[in-house]
């Protein structure tokens, strides 16, 4: 398969909420493929081949009602494949999360290779557990008065 047939497999999975379609993607999985996404949630880990990513989207699913992506965009590279999605889905315990995660793929010799779904794993927590997704406001970084000292950071700037 050429990169313009992958591009198009990463934009149907991807694109179009309740219209994804996985299956041209995981048609294009090479069979040693490697999936990783962060070990904070109950499903994340590694996993290799396509059967192990398919029956990692199905236990994910288990936790959902419905759950669907929209890409910001799809960023090629010679050897991957960035795509920003936004998230909405539905728990079963009838929680609403609406959230941004990142794809990462890489490919080669017309094969996804590797995978890495980064997600923001503490609002997804919150919701399987069937708590509220917590928001938090911005930080107010208005000079007050009183700051006259110098700020000491944790980390050299």
């Amino acid at each position: 398969m050429s990169r313009d047939d992958i591009v198009r497999a990463v934009e149907l999975a991807y694109t179009g909420y309740e219209k994804n379609d996985m299956r041209p993607l995981v048609a294009m999985l090479s069979p040693d493929f490697e999936f990783e996404m962060t070990d904070s949630l109950p499903y994340g880990g590694k996993y290799v081949g396509p059967d192990q990513y398919v029956a990692f989207w199905r236990e994910v699913g288990k936790e959902w009602e419905s759950f669907s992506y929209e890409a910001n965009e799809i960023i090629v590279t010679d050897e991957s494949i960035i795509v920003p999605v936004k998230t909405d889905g539905l728990s079963k315990k009838g929680i609403r999360m609406r959230n941004e995660h990142l794809f990462h793929f890489k490919y080669r010799d017309g094969q996804i290779v590797w995978a890495r779904l980064y997600v923001d794993s503490a609002r997804g927590r919150d919701v399987i557990a069937g708590l509220e997704p917590q928001r938090f406001p911005a930080l107010d970084l208005r000079p007050k008065d009183a700051d006259t000292e110098p700020v000491k950071l944790p980390v050299n700037l």
